[in-house]
């Protein structure tokens, strides 16, 4: 038997040989608090194998425990009947470890929980396994729980069952519980069962998650790292909207290229967020709720720059006088040139706020890479450049209106009485079957359109001849509508008659409403009647070629008109010429 000693570290490598004298080699360490123990029971041993016998039981002061590269390990019910005082348990790189239901459950003290199977084991833990270890820490004082890699990845049903963990932590003194490095995890969505008042550390890294919503109101540390939650944090949230103390969350490596815009909502008390490692490429989620943000970690992601839109984003934060928000920024493509320089600008001008500020690099057009701590000679630099970019640019803008705008009024100068004419048909809402037109039945046989001055050889002459058969003229003076503008009974007049009568002279041509009759009676022949002349041309008075107008001078080189005669044997033939046109 072994003298009291006051060591309290010890280290064995045991096998199942040395198991069962175990005992009376460690009896007398009384003051032993920690040991690690390397134990291989044999897969083939199907009962409960003592390995920590009943010598452990004077080892009171006896605290924590460590199975490193262990071969088999099996933890029954019993196995720590004899080591009430363990507060920490380590389980690492063990081969094979079955958990059977209150393996836990005999460890009143029990703090702290590792169990990490990263890279040695076989066998691993399924969800019920985890569900029956899980129960037993429910009889304990655990505080820490960390699982690393220890998903049966082989299982059919891999659903990890985080309602049924909170359930039975719910009423526990657990602080931090970390489940990571696991693969093929599906995160239950349906329902969001409020976390332990207790827990403060919730790591869930590294697990491939695609989807998860958590109900976090203690919670102040929030690690989803590693995982494939880019596309569904696109439109949702990793928890519900409520009273939330989180402080730190970290999205990092979740192939995240955009984020839902209110995705930090009702998170006032957000310290820190990582978003690192991503593929971002604007910052428009709303950031204007976290007044304590401290931190923003931007870094390697795929900004070239900031639009307008997250520069205002960014300043509702940083604008205020107690804000020390620091941004990073490093490792992100950013492009410096004319499209980016108020965005390099508002960087230098909020130099205190970015982290390394001084060692921003960023890619010219041609693909060089600008030398770092000359991140303010880039933007000087750029500014001149970008002066005399700015100045071509608004000359070559204002040389392309002024070119579209000329092009735009000659056009409109050109076609002014087709869409003149159109406006005020369609002004009027005029309906007309251009087939039918030969059918068409007019108010009146002829519009004489003629200037006041010569008002006295309309109501003399042209009444008198050419009323005195059947037909009926419209004189404006006589027959437009009180009340209605003038354009609109222009317009009717033409419209209803079967003939538009000019009586040219002087005083027509240097009449603005005269020349609108003619240009709009002109627009009737060609655009509504088909191609068919409805306009006739009476010249009372001589009038030289170079006086005309020249769409009037075209018009009588292809038309025929008629002088006036002024002779009573020639006025019998004249007005004889006009019915006939009329009738045409």
């Amino acid at each position: 038997m072994m003298e009291q000693t006051s060591l309290t570290q010890f280290i064995l490598i045991l096998s199942l040989s040395s198991v069962y004298c175990l005992d009376s080699t460690i009896v007398d360490l009384v003051n032993l608090e920690k040991i690690e123990l390397d134990i291989d029971v044999g897969r083939r041993v199907f009962k409960n194998v003592q390995y920590l016998g009943p010598g452990y039981a004077s080892l009171q002061n006896l605290q924590s425990i460590k199975f490193d590269t262990c071969g088999h390990l099996p933890l029954f019910n019993d196995s720590f009947k004899y080591t009430p005082y363990l507060t920490h348990i380590y389980i690492q790189k063990c081969v094979v470890i079955n958990v059977k239901s209150g393996a836990f459950s005999q460890l009143p003290k029990l703090k702290v929980l590792k169990l990490d199977l990263s890279g040695f084991s076989e066998y691993k833990l399924d969800q019920f396994m985890i569900f029956d270890m899980v129960l037993s820490l429910a009889m304990t004082q655990i505080e820490v729980l960390d699982m690393k890699d220890v998903w049966e990845t082989a299982q059919t049903v891999n659903t990890f069952p985080w309602e049924e963990v909170n359930e039975m932590l719910l009423n526990t003194s657990i602080r931090e519980l970390r489940f990571t490095n696991n693969v093929n995890v599906v995160f239950p969505t349906g329902r969001s069962v409020p976390s332990p008042q207790s827990l403060q550390i919730l790591n869930l890294s590294m697990n491939s998650l695609n989807e998860i919503l958590l109900n976090l109101t203690h919670v102040k540390y929030l690690n989803l790292q590693g995982n494939a939650l880019g596309k569904y944090l696109g439109n949702n949230s990793y928890m519900i909207k409520s009273e939330s103390k989180l402080e730190y969350v970290c999205l990092a490596n979740n192939s995240i290229s955009n984020l839902n815009t209110a995705i930090f909502n009702e998170q006032p008390y957000l310290r820190i967020i990582d978003i690192s490692y991503n593929s971002l490429k604007e910052v428009d989620f709303d950031l204007s709720p976290l007044v304590k943000l401290h931190i923003l970690n931007l870094s390697f992601n795929a900004i070239n720059h900031l639009d307008h839109k997250s520069i205002t984003n960014l300043d509702r934060i940083l604008t205020k006088s107690d804000n020390i928000l620091q941004i990073d920024l490093n490792y992100n493509p950013l492009h410096c040139n004319c499209y980016t320089l108020s965005f390099l600008t508002w960087m230098q001008r909020r130099r205190e706020h970015f982290i390394t500020f001084s060692h921003f690099k960023c890619k010219y057009l041609n693909g060089s890479i600008s030398p770092s701590n000359l991140f303010e000679e880039v933007v000087l630099y750029l500014e001149r450049e970008c002066m005399d970019y700015s100045y071509l640019m608004v000359i070559a803008s204002i040389a392309v209106f002024a070119f579209i705008a000329i092009l735009l009024t000659a056009v409109i100068y050109r076609h002014r009485w087709k869409l003149r004419y159109i406006f005020y048909t369609a002004k009027l809402k005029y309906v007309k079957n251009k087939s039918d037109e030969e059918l068409t039945e007019y108010v009146y046989d002829a519009f004489i359109s003629y200037s006041d001055k010569d008002r006295e050889f309309v109501i003399n002459d042209c009444i008198e001849n050419l009323e005195q058969g059947v037909l009926k003229l419209c004189i404006h003076q006589r027959d437009f509508v009180p009340g209605e503008d003038i354009t609109d009974n222009i317009i009717n007049a033409i419209q209803n008659s079967r003939k538009t009568i000019c009586i040219i002279t002087r005083s027509f041509l240097d009449s603005y409403y005269c020349m609108f009759e003619f240009n709009m009676a002109r627009m009737e022949s060609i655009h509504s009647r088909n191609g068919k002349n409805t306009l006739f041309l009476v010249f009372y008075e001589k009038i030289l070629p170079e006086e005309l107008p020249l769409v009037l001078y075209e018009l009588i080189q292809n038309q025929s008109y008629i002088e006036y005669p002024n002779d009573e044997q020639g006025d019998v033939i004249f007005w004889q010429k006009i019915k006939d046109a009329i009738h045409t």
